[in-house]
């Protein structure tokens, strides 16, 4: 952003979005691309979705038009660093659970991923955190 604090804006091709993008409302209205402000839902810093970003997410990644972002760069960025480390844990689980269930080392640290996730808006995953706690208690 400039110093004038002046959003910038760039043309939109709405034919270029996904299907079902083309199929909302938006399609009908949509021409421009324009910085859009937010506090990162995370750490709380001001970030922008620049009009270069949108154009990108919605007419080269084909994502719905309805997204909007709620991370920082360096916040999403470590959103997805956990997601891939839960995504593991979940692997492993499934390859070893009657090994894994009296490791606590692995399940406080699969606990503390999903702890931690929530605060980057990922979903709660509030049974499979009980069932950790409940392993835990039985291996110490």
């Amino acid at each position: 952003m400039d110093d004038t604090n002046e959003a910038k804006t760039i043309s939109a091709d709405p034919t270029q979005w996904s299907e079902e993008s083309q199929r909302s409302v938006s399609f009908e209205w949509v021409r421009e691309y324009k910085d859009i402000r937010y506090s990162c839902w995370n750490c709380k810093r001001d970030a922008v979705f620049s009009a270069s970003d949108q154009k990108f997410t919605y007419e080269v990644r084909k994502a719905n038009i309805n997204q909007r972002r709620i991370l920082c760069g360096p916040c999403w960025k470590e959103s997805k660093r956990i997601s891939v480390k839960l995504a593991q844990c979940d692997e492993q689980w499934a390859g070893s659970k009657t090994r894994l269930r009296a490791d606590a080392v692995f399940l406080k640290q699969w606990l503390e991923l999903l702890t931690v996730s929530e605060r980057y808006a990922l979903k709660p995953d509030t049974a499979k955190k009980a069932m950790l706690k409940a392993f835990l208690a039985n291996a110490s």
